[in-house]
Parts: structure tokens; sequence; C-alpha cells
């Protein structure tokens, strides 16, 4: 959400499990650098964060229109696709016409990074999905991608 870069997360935890926390911290983490868990609790506690994440939020719920729109216009009968209040991609359901593999290996071949839903799978699924990221990418060049994509799967 942050800078991945800095390998920090954090928890909000009930206050009768901070000491357990705190030692499976000490065991578990040995690289975390003080500065950069001092430097991001600071963040937080001016606000900065709460700020972030309403900016990023608004960002994510505007391109996630923008692909769920373009969608709708170019393939709406070969996907279907739902919002979600949060994430950064959406799940996108295939027609029963539509073999997931291939369309993952066409989307390589033109450069779109579409992943295929059944990588997160434990069991396997009668239906069929791919996973389209919208975070980093500009609205223009989501619709682009969709447009693509549509030129694949017709």
């Amino acid at each position: 959400m942050m800078f991945p870069e800095f390998r920090l997360g954090f928890l909000v935890i009930p206050k009768k499990l901070i000491q357990a926390f705190k030692i499976a911290k000490y065991y578990a983490d040995t690289r975390t650098s003080y500065l950069e868990q001092a430097t991001l609790a600071t963040f937080i506690a001016q606000g900065h964060y709460a700020r972030h994440v309403r900016r990023i939020r608004k960002t994510c719920y505007e391109r996630q229109k923008v692909m769920i729109d373009a969608i709708q216009r170019y393939i709406p009968k070969s996907i279907r696709v739902e919002p979600s209040d949060s994430g950064i991609h959406l799940v996108c359901w295939l027609s029963d016409s539509i073999n997931e593999r291939e369309i993952i290996d066409k989307c390589r071949q033109s450069g779109l990074g579409a992943q295929p839903l059944s990588r997160y799978c434990q069991n396997k699924s009668s239906n069929q999905a791919i996973l389209l990221g919208f975070a980093a990418h500009q609205p223009s060049d989501i619709v682009a991608g969709i447009k693509t994509l549509a030129k694949i799967i017709i």
C-alpha cells in the first residue's frame, strides 16, 4: 500500500495479544529496520497514512469503474464482471465457450498480464475466470487493454 521495498506491514490487534505478537515477531523477523518502523509509525500517527489510503481508494475505484465499463462495452457476452469494494484487480468470469488456458496464452502473446483464477484455487472449479489488474494502469491504458482482450476473444 505504501512502498513495497520497505517490506513493512502492520496489524491492529487486541491488547491481550500484543505480547504474543511481540514474541512471534522477535523470532520470525530479524531484518526489519527500526528506522523504517519508527517512520511508518509516525506517518500513521500524524494521519498521513489515512489520507494516502483515501487517495489510493479513490484512484482504484475510478480505474475499476473504467475497466468494468470497458468490459461491458466491448465484450459483455464473453466476460461477466462485478464491482468489488476493495482490491486492485477484478475476477472476470468467462463464458462457457472460452477456455481459460487459451485466453491466458493469447493474453501473454499480446502483452496483457492476465492471470488464471485457477492458479489461486485449491480445488478445480467448473467456472473459469481470469484476473485483470487495474491499479497500476492509467484509464486510457485500461481501455486499450480491454480492446486488445476483445480482439483476442472474438
